[in-house]
C-alpha cells in the first residue's frame, strides 16, 4: 500500500532534478553573458591599474562560441532565455567580424587603379624547428612578388646581418630596419617603393620595437608602420609549466601558472602605452597610411582598439573565413594585422599556413583609392 508514495516520491525527485538543471543552466548562461560583457569591455579600458580587465579578451572567442551554443539551446526549448547569449554576441559583433569573414562576391582592381601587395611577417629570427628559414622564406616572398614587405622579429643587431638578409631579398631594392643598442632582434621594411625617411621607435623597458618610414606609392607620400608590440611572455614560461606538469610537481607548475598571470598583466599595460604612443604619432601626421604588424593583442584589445581608431582592418576590408595568424595556442589567435587609411581599398586578404615561423604571413593586395 505504500507503493503509490513511492511513485510520488520518484515524480517529486524528478522534478527536482529537472528544475535544478534548469537553474544550472540559467546561471551557466548569465556567467558566459558576463564574461562575454567583460569581453567587450577590454577594448575599452585602459589595463593601467586594472590589468585584471585584459584578461577576458584573451579567452572572448571561446566565451563567445559558449555563448552560441547556449543561444541554440534555449532556441529549441523556446526559451525566453536565449535573448541572453544573443544579447552577448551582438554586443561583440565587432570582434567577430575581426575574426569571421564570409566573402561571396570577389573584389577586383578597377580599371586604371595600380595594384599594391603588402605583406607582414613575424620571421621568428628565421629560425623555427632548429631550421635556418631565410631562404625559404626569401623563395616564397619571391614568388609571391610584394611591393611592401614588413618583417618582426628580423636579426638587425649587426649591419652584417641586415646586409646579409637585404642581399637574399635584393629583388625588394628599398629597406630600413630598427636600430638600437641591444642585440635583441628587431624590425624591417623592404619595398620596391623608394623610402624617403624613416625613424626607429624604441620602447622603454621592453626589447619591442616599432618602424617608421615614409614611402613614394604612386606619387603619394604615405607613412608605413612597422610595429611589434610587447610580447605576451607565454612562450618563455610555457616550457616550465609544460615540464612541471609532465612531472607531477603541481607546487611548481602552480608557481609557473602565477609567474605567467604575473608577467602578462605587466605587458598589457606595456602594449597599452605603446599603442597609445603610435596613435600620438598617427594623430599629429597627415595623409595616407598603411600600418603593420605584430600586435600581441586580440582584436578584443585596447591595444587593437585604439591603434585601429577609424582606420581599415584589411581582415575586416577584404578577408575570408577564420582570421587567426599564430600558429601555437590552439590556433585560435588572431594578433598580426595590416590596416590603411581610406587613401586604399583592398581586395584580397589572406594569410597561408606556412610552418618557417611560429606565425602565418598575412598578404594584402589592394590599390590606392
Amino acid at each position: 500500500y505504500l507503493q503509490p508514495f513511492g511513485i510520488l516520491i520518484d515524480i517529486i525527485l524528478y522534478i527536482m532534478r529537472k528544475k535544478l538543471i534548469y537553474i544550472l543552466f540559467v546561471l551557466i548562461t548569465i556567467a558566459f553573458a558576463v564574461a562575454a560583457i567583460a569581453g567587450f569591455a577590454t577594448g575599452r579600458m585602459n589595463p593601467e591599474g586594472k590589468e585584471w580587465i585584459s584578461f577576458p579578451g584573451l579567452v572572448l572567442l571561446p566565451v563567445l562560441a559558449v555563448n552560441l551554443c547556449l543561444f541554440l539551446m534555449w532556441c529549441v526549448f523556446r526559451s525566453h532565455w536565449c535573448w541572453v547569449p544573443l544579447a552577448a554576441l551582438l554586443l561583440n559583433w565587432e570582434f567577430l567580424i575581426s575574426m569571421f569573414q564570409i566573402r561571396v562576391f570577389p573584389k577586383e582592381i578597377p580599371i586604371g587603379k595600380e595594384a599594391v601587395k603588402v605583406i607582414t611577417y613575424n620571421v621568428n629570427n628565421f629560425n623555427t624547428d632548429g631550421k635556418k628559414q631565410l631562404p625559404n622564406i626569401a623563395d616564397w616572398l619571391r614568388k609571391e612578388d610584394p611591393d611592401i614587405v614588413c618583417l618582426q622579429e628580423c636579426p638587425v643587431e649587426s649591419a652584417l646581418r641586415m646586409d646579409s638578409v637585404a642581399k637574399t631579398l635584393s629583388f625588394l631594392p628599398y629597406y630600413c630596419s630598427t636600430r638600437s643598442a641591444t642585440k635583441a632582434a628587431g624590425n624591417a621594411i623592404f619595398s620596391k617603393y623608394p623610402i624617403l625617411r624613416f625613424e626607429s621607435i624604441l620602447y622603454p623597458e621592453s626589447s619591442n620595437k616599432s618602424l617608421f618610414a615614409v614611402m613614394d606609392i604612386q606619387g603619394d607620400s604615405v607613412r608605413v608602420f612597422n610595429n611589434h608590440f610587447q610580447t605576451t611572455s607565454v612562450n618563455a614560461v610555457k616550457p616550465r609549466l609544460y615540464q612541471a606538469h609532465a612531472e607531477g610537481k603541481q607546487l611548481e607548475e602552480t608557481e609557473a601558472a602565477f609567474h605567467m598571470a604575473f608577467q602578462m598583466k605587466k605587458n598589457f599595460v606595456k602594449r597599452a602605452t605603446q599603442a597609445d604612443y603610435i596613435r600620438q604619432m598617427l594623430d599629429a601626421g597627415e595623409g595616407p597610411v598603411i600600418l603593420c604588424g605584430d600586435f600581441n593583442d586580440t582584436p578584443a584589445s585596447y591595444t587593437y582598439r585604439t591603434v585601429k581608431g577609424d582606420l581599415t582592418d584589411g581582415f575586416r576590408d577584404c578577408g575570408s573565413g577564420f582570421g587567426d595568424t599564430f600558429r601555437q595556442l590552439k590556433r585560435i589567435f588572431g594578433i598580426d594585422y595590416i590596416i590603411y587609411s581610406p587613401d586604399f581599398k583592398g581586395v584580397t586578404y589572406d594569410s597561408p599556413n606556412l610552418d618557417y615561423s611560429d606565425h602565418k604571413p598575412v598578404v594584402w593586395l589592394g590599390y590606392v583609392n
